[in-house]
């Protein structure tokens, strides 16, 4: 086999590892939220959802996008040596910075409790500072380990020890009847054990002891500085753009509020979760398209990646959306049944970020990475001020209003810069003819159930009878093509998987 033979294969193997620890992951988070947020009223998870929320924003702000920087100037580097001294620079960024802000927020946490109303919050703050330090820290050596191309190590350090520890830590809180204690505890502890994971797995590559042992160097700090500081500044708006609602619906309203908008925060990720498992695949074949200037390849692969993201996501968005209110009371209880709306509004709005596709892949697949800064800047500035004008009216409703117009601001600006730039878009008609039949079935069925509320059980059963209809949908309106079995030619080449049946189905209906 040759050397790039060898390359290709290990590409596929840590990106499956990757993908599935990125999705366990996620499951683990839910998880661990929705235990939370199933023994907590809407008030109390608003008080520790809400200082998550100000210190989870301000560490990834006070990290300066060094651990990205960390990540590329290790791969550069030659020797062990020079890599002890880049994740020695790392380290002090993230500490100085961390230390710095940690202070900041001590300082000024009874007046950020006027600020967002409410009289937990100093208390709160106190008890997240540990978060700050741990936090960068943990990603740093993250960054670092995936240098090292680590990356059974670093999904188990970042997607399953912490997500697993955190979880378990809670459950003891809660059996105690300490489960408001047990919330701080969650998100406390998912970074400290981060730490102790990635900086063990580090420890065999680098000594860490020699690490920091030493001085840093000033040479190196002032060359990841220069590195890393366009990227913070795309980082900063990227977490605006994620956390602002919340900190808006803090100002505006009361800390109920807080905890029923982001009880329903993750479950809008329905829309994405998709998204990473194509991600793997898609770059690297993007990538090399591009670079062998085949731009018709790379429109179909652009165009049938996004059809199987529509395909797979849009069962379980007409679920979330039509079934809202089952699905919050199957989640999290009927306490936070209130938060259906707000739900209804992300999952359906959110929908155009699967429509798009792998709009930010491809921006990296062309070399077009600072469309990304140039989309998401006015996309935070729509949000900030639809949230000013709309969250005193309409609520967290209002919230769910003005993220939806953001991303899709971010999104169709993305859109339009990949076109500008090579030509090319995701939409075929083969994307959009299965959507009408499915969406007809589910109004269908919606108005059969009527207003009767769903057991678990039934909501389960609504979405694989959702799901079997609208794969129905793609083979009765032919909406398959002789790009899709190419597809799945490349995914078996980079797996090894056998997809031999599923191409037979595929000849026979396109």
């Amino acid at each position: 086999m040759t050397s790039l033979d060898d390359s290709l294969g290990s590409l596929a193997k840590s990106a499956v590892i990757v993908f599935i620890g990125s999705v366990v992951g996620k499951v683990l988070s839910l998880i661990g939220q929705v235990l939370i947020v199933r023994s907590l009223t809407p008030t109390s998870f608003g008080h520790v959802a809400l200082a998550y929320t100000i210190v989870s924003t301000a560490a990834g702000l006070a990290l300066l996008g060094s651990d990205k920087g960390v990540a590329r100037l290790i791969s550069a580097k030659q020797t062990v040596n020079s890599h002890r001294r880049v994740l020695r620079a790392g380290y002090t960024f993230a500490l100085f910075a961390s230390f710095g802000v940690a202070i900041t927020i001590f300082i000024i946490r009874f007046r950020l409790a006027a600020y967002l109303n409410d009289d937990q919050l100093p208390k709160l703050l106190i008890a997240f500072l540990p978060f700050f330090i741990a936090s960068n820290i943990s990603r740093v050596s993250f960054s670092a380990l995936r240098a090292y191309k680590r990356s059974l190590e670093a999904t188990v350090a970042r997607d399953l020890g912490p997500r697993i520890g955190a979880v378990l830590l809670f459950g003891i809180f809660a059996l105690s009847g300490e489960a408001f204690l047990g919330a701080v505890a969650y998100w406390v502890t998912t970074p400290i054990i981060m730490v102790l994971l990635t900086g063990y797995y580090l420890h065999g590559e680098l000594s860490l002891g020699r690490v920091i042992s030493h001085l840093p160097d000033q040479k190196m700090i002032s060359e990841l500085w220069s590195f890393s500081w366009p990227l913070a500044v795309g980082s900063t708006f990227f977490l605006l753009l994620s956390n602002i609602d919340i900190l808006m619906i803090g100002y505006f309203i009361q800390p109920q509020s807080v905890g029923l908008y982001r009880a329903i925060q993750p479950l809008r990720q329905v829309n994405t979760f998709v998204l990473v498992g194509f991600a793997f695949l898609f770059l690297p074949i993007a990538t090399e398209y591009y670079e062998d200037d085949n731009f018709d390849a790379l429109n179909r692969i652009y165009t049938v990646s996004t059809k199987w993201i529509v395909t797979a996501t849009f069962p379980p968005v007409l679920l979330f959306t039509l079934f809202a209110p089952d699905v919050v009371r199957a989640f999290f209880g009927s306490k936070y049944v209130p938060a259906a709306p707000a739900l209804a509004v992300l999952t359906s709005g959110l929908f155009l970020r699967a429509i798009v596709g792998l709009n930010g892949d491809m921006t990296k697949a062309i070399n077009r990475t600072q469309i990304e800064l140039y989309s998401v800047v006015p996309a935070v500035l729509v949000n900030i001020t639809l949230n000013f004008i709309l969250i005193p009216k309409y609520g967290i409703t209002g919230a769910a209003i003005g993220t939806v117009i953001g991303y899709g601001v971010y999104n169709l600006i993305e859109l339009v810069a990949i076109y500008w730039a090579i030509k090319i878009h995701p939409f075929s008609m083969n994307n959009i003819k299965p959507l009408i039949p499915t969406l007809l079935f589910t109004l269908g069925l919606r108005r059969l159930i009527g207003h009767e509320d769903l057991s678990l059980l039934l909501l389960i059963m609504s979405g694989i009878l959702i799901s079997i209809a609208h794969l129905l949908s793609v083979f009765l309106t032919r909406s398959l093509s002789h790009t899709d079995i190419l597809l799945l030619e490349r995914f078996e080449e980079r797996t090894g998987l056998n997809l031999g049946r599923v191409k037979q189905i595929i000849k026979k209906y396109h």
